[in-house]
């Protein structure tokens, strides 16, 4: 039935393209560039219009424009561009004439002078253009602007805009929350090609490894279009790849050293080169980058767990303080990458291969002690591991102009890994710590009221990991493009497509472990001190031949030290010789199963894994229709199909499953189509202002780890994945209003409206009726809780207001003229409806017990209430700075039934500085960036006592470097 509709879809796009051009049959085509006058740069987004008629186009990112279908004549044609003085020129249109005509823009500036745009003035003139030219609703941040901002990653850049913001990990930006929703609702893509999930677990993708030097430019779309994948509640944000640009040939070498405050290191540094040229009268362009670089990461980090005491609804009920992790995490990241990007172009044909690949390993030491409040004991947990996450895409482009239609095929391959090869914790114990009954006092009180008494914390546990997942995606899609004009002020480009695209994913986890507290791990204890022989001298006095524990005081690291945890606000204990931990390792190993105590861990070695594959095709038709010169109307439908086939165990546990898991892997298939209308209008009822209405339709598929079929049965409880899970689904309300002017630059202000059904929750939920659980026996106890995934029965609704404000001060005299200013706000709202099993027992006259499956109201988890932005840079000759304020406030962490153990983010402000000075040799210039100049903290507030769920405090960083442009 579906081929059958596109078949339809693609006929009646032909003849209307027939019947369209046979009315002006005598036609002719307008191309050429834009350019600055002055440095020859290109200006993408720039507005070429025919005036008087509704005919023109805007440039693209690398100035070029073309007016298909232009009817003989005598036109004025204009170039617009925010920022320069608006050029109109006369030209005669002669039947199958192909006419070229490039603009020279002139910046605004002083009457009679000769202006050269500033790099921070040429980057935000770029994005405000493309902004207000696209027929999505977006935010751009272009290649000047990006080559401007002293942020660590992509990411970053990315939170610069307005209803963006930062997942951190170390102080650096790795994840993205786009209007409220959380990583696992956006789409991450380069140059239009998806990037595969390279978190454990979600859909979610990790940008710490895409470094913002290799970018031509980032786009984050807020309101699609129909030949844009559906998939997406937040935002697409899609990085585009440099091209060969110029004249000449071009070569950039940037070298950069960096100071961690928290650390007091120096040993972090950049490198990045590249170069650029095209060839055969510029026909054929290559530009290939590399970038090396490391970055220390480390961070010191506080988790909190907080509980009621027998509460009652509609009071406010006292806090209980149950249990207190101090971690110190030192994170060296090495990150490498390169691209290369060939293109070949005519004026009616273009060929492009684009390849990216990057890599990043990070090393990472934790060093934790966490205070058990309930239990009255202190634990020592040291983890030594790497992380490596390598990403490849491959892109082949082909457009075609053909008579009456143009053509876009695409090919790509991507692949994304996410690795923890080896990873190693060692936990000690030690019980009795006199901290019971302090359940209502601060946190930062803990670790004095606890008895330090080293030599009673004992190794207990010995964990050796390695997990895998990875992510492969081929895709091919082809678009039709035809431009049908009914006459000067009626046309239209009808445009056709469909796109396939297969995945295969697969995540797999072994683990082997031991207790080294058990008392038949004597001979393991026994073989580790015979190794060590000073460990039965003194003060240590081990005896071999006893059954004598392992305290922690043993691998003490004397030469490692916390400095001050926290900004000094709290106290760590002894720190462990990590290399001690792992020649410990080593002697466990070679006693084998000695005891029992080593060995392999059935359960958690196969419980999580699964593999399998997810089919997407897609297909859809879309007009933009232009009535007069001011008017844009785009209806449009995509139809987008859903097939995943994921295998997993399903398996029950017994006392014997760490040696022998009973299981059986499980294979289930689900498919899911939706038809997607969607309809964007955009009115320039002024020239100095502009309306754009969206009514929009996305999906959010869920996330694999929810719908691979496990089943894991307990020994009380059970764990059954939701294999049937529908995906989320979105109506969409956009409605911008801009104002704009050289003086004024860009003023917008965006509302949007989200109505989201079958948005997928985590619940537990008690088993009443075995049958609404497929594959569970008929025989389970149906008083087991079981922790599964629902689509919420009740919309979630999330609304909010975004104010963007960017421009330059070009009038102002003298070097005041320099001065740049980007501004903007969000505040947003959402209502979420939460499950929520209760359980309700008499007992008199007879027992009965009522489980009661039922929901509670509240935000969004990753909603902030208010993002705000500032950024405010001066140039003058070969000076520049910058400063930039980040400000996020109360995002919804933590969610929970008594809102006393809800959790919120506290107020983040964050300033950055960055300099450059050009010097006068060879084209070198100097820089130096401050990030984090107020050492801002992440954390996060339980609701009731307003005292830290979590913290993480990473310091201060300094860049110091040169850039060298030719």
């Amino acid at each position: 039935m579906r081929r059958e509709i596109f078949l339809m879809l693609g006929i009646i796009v032909l003849t209307v393209s027939l019947v369209g051009n046979s009315a002006f049959a005598a036609n002719s085509n307008i191309e050429g560039h834009v350019w600055d006058a002055q440095t020859k740069s290109p200006l993408p987004g720039a507005n070429v219009m025919l005036k008087g008629t509704s005919l023109g186009a805007s440039t693209d990112l690398n100035g070029r424009y073309v007016i298909r279908k232009v009817p003989t004549g005598s036109y004025v044609i204009r170039a617009a561009y925010i920022g320069y003085r608006e050029q109109e020129l006369h030209i005669q249109v002669r039947a199958g004439e192909e006419i070229k005509q490039d603009f020279g823009l002139e910046a605004v500036g002083v009457q009679g002078k000769a202006v050269v745009v500033t790099g921070q003035a040429s980057g935000q003139n770029q994005a405000i253009n493309q902004e207000l030219s696209s027929m999505q609703i977006k935010n751009v941040v272009s290649a000047a602007r990006i080559r401007e901002l002293p942020d660590a990653n992509a990411a970053e850049s990315v939170a610069r805009l307005p209803g963006v913001s930062l997942i951190r990990q170390g102080g650096e930006g790795s994840q993205l929350i786009i209007r409220g929703l959380g990583p696992q609702y956006n789409q991450i893509t380069i140059d239009g090609v998806q990037v595969p999930a390279n978190d454990f677990g979600d859909r979610g993708v990790n940008l710490s490894m895409i470094s913002s030097n290799m970018l031509g430019g980032i786009e984050v779309t807020k309101a699609i279009t129909p030949d844009m994948d559906a998939a997406v509640l937040g935002g697409t944000v899609n990085f585009r790849l440099r091209e060969a640009q110029g004249t000449v040939p071009s070569y950039h070498l940037l070298i950069q050293d960096e100071y961690n405050n928290l650390q007091n290191s120096y040993n972090d540094y950049k490198f990045v080169g590249s170069a650029e040229d095209r060839f055969w009268d510029k026909r054929f362009g290559v530009f290939a980058e590399v970038d090396v670089e490391r970055r220390n990461l480390s961070s010191n980090e506080l988790g909190a767990s907080y509980v009621l005491n027998a509460p009652k609804p509609d009071v406010s009920n006292p806090v209980y303080l149950t249990g207190l992790n101090l971690t110190d995490i030192l994170r060296d990241r090495q990150r490498y990458g390169a691209t290369v990007v060939m293109d070949y172009a005519t004026s009616s044909s273009k060929i492009a291969l684009m390849n990216f690949v990057s890599s990043s390993s990070t090393d990472t030491q934790h060093r934790g002690e966490t205070y058990g409040l309930s239990g009255d004991y202190r634990s020592y947990t040291t983890t030594d591991g790497v992380n490596k996450l390598n990403l490849i895409t491959n892109l082949l482009d082909m457009r075609k102009s053909f008579p009456f239609f143009t053509v876009d095929a695409k090919v790509s391959h991507s692949y994304s890994e996410n690795r923890d090869p080896n990873d190693l914790t060692f936990e000690f114990l030690q019980n009795f710590v006199g901290i019971a009954n302090n359940e209502r006092s601060n946190p930062q009180s803990i670790p004095s009221l606890a008895k330090n008494n080293l030599s009673q914390a004992f190794l207990t546990s010995v964990v050796n990991s390695n997990e895998f997942s990875r992510d492969r995606q081929i895709s091919a899609s082809v678009d039709l493009t035809s431009n049908v004009n009914f006459s000067r002020t009626v046309t239209s480009v009808l445009k056709f497509g469909g796109e396939y695209q297969y995945t295969i994913r697969s995540y797999d986890y072994n683990q082997a472990d031991g207790d080294l507290a058990f008392a038949g791990s004597n001979p393991i204890r026994a073989a580790i001190i015979s190794n060590y022989s000073w460990m039965t001298q003194s003060p240590y006095n081990l005896n071999p031949s006893g059954s004598n524990y392992l305290p922690i005081t043993v691998f003490e690291d004397p030469n490692f030290s916390y400095r001050k945890f926290l900004g000094g606000d709290y106290t760590m204990g002894v720190p462990t010789n990590i290399g001690m931990m792992w020649q410990t390792l080593a002697i466990m190993k070679q006693y084998g199963t000695l005891g029992e105590t080593w060995g392999s861990n059935s359960l958690a070695s196969i419980t999580h894994d699964y593999s399998g594959n997810e089919y997407e095709t897609a297909g859809y038709g879309m007009a933009t229709l232009n009535l007069g010169p001011d008017i844009t109307f785009l209806p449009g439908v995509r139809y987008q199909v859903l097939q995943t086939a994921y295998t997993a165990p399903r398996g029950i546990e017994t006392s014997e499953s760490r040696y022998n898991y009973i299981y059986h892997d499980t294979t289930l298939s689900e498919t899911h189509g939706f038809w997607l209308p969607m309809v964007h209008l955009r009115y320039n009822p002024l020239s100095w202002l502009q309306i754009h209405l969206a009514y929009t339709n996305t999906l959010n598929y869920p996330d694999y780890t929810a719908i691979v079929p496990r089943i894991d049965i307990g020994i009380g409880s059970v764990a059954w994945n939701n294999y049937a899970l529908n995906p989320a689904h979105s109506t969409n309300y956009d409605a911008i209003i801009s104002v704009y002017s050289n003086s004024i630059g860009l003023f917008s202000v965006d509302g949007f409206y989200k109505y989201i059904t079958n948005l997928i929750f985590s619940a537990q939920r008690i088993i009443t009726d075995p049958s609404k659980y497929p594959g569970l026996p008929p025989s389970i106890n149906t008083s087991f809780p079981v922790n599964t995934y629902i689509n919420n029965p009740y919309p979630v609704k999330l609304w909010g207001t975004e104010l963007d404000w960017q421009t330059h001060f070009w009038y102002l005299p003298g070097p005041l003229s320099g001065l740049v200013l980007s501004v903007n706000y969000t505040h947003i709202f959402s209502g979420a409806q939460y499950p929520l099993t209760t359980i309700t027992t008499t007992y008199y006259p007879k027992y009965t017990k009522t489980v009661l499956d039922t929901f509670y109201t509240d935000r969004m988890i990753d909603q902030p209430n208010d993002i705000a932005n500032l950024t405010v840079g001066y140039d003058y000759r070969g000076f520049g700075m910058r400063v930039s304020m980040l400000y996020q406030a109360n995002l919804f962490q933590g969610e929970n039934f008594w809102p006393e153990l809800r959790v919120n983010t506290g107020n983040y402000v964050r300033w950055d500085v960055s300099a450059k000075q050009s010097l006068p040799w060879f084209g070198l210039q100097a820089f130096f960036d401050l990030n984090n100049l107020n050492s801002a903290r992440d954390i996060q507030l339980n609701q009731g006592s307003d005292f830290p769920a979590a913290e993480q405090y990473y310091g201060m960083s300094a860049d110091l470097g040169l850039r060298w442009i030719l």
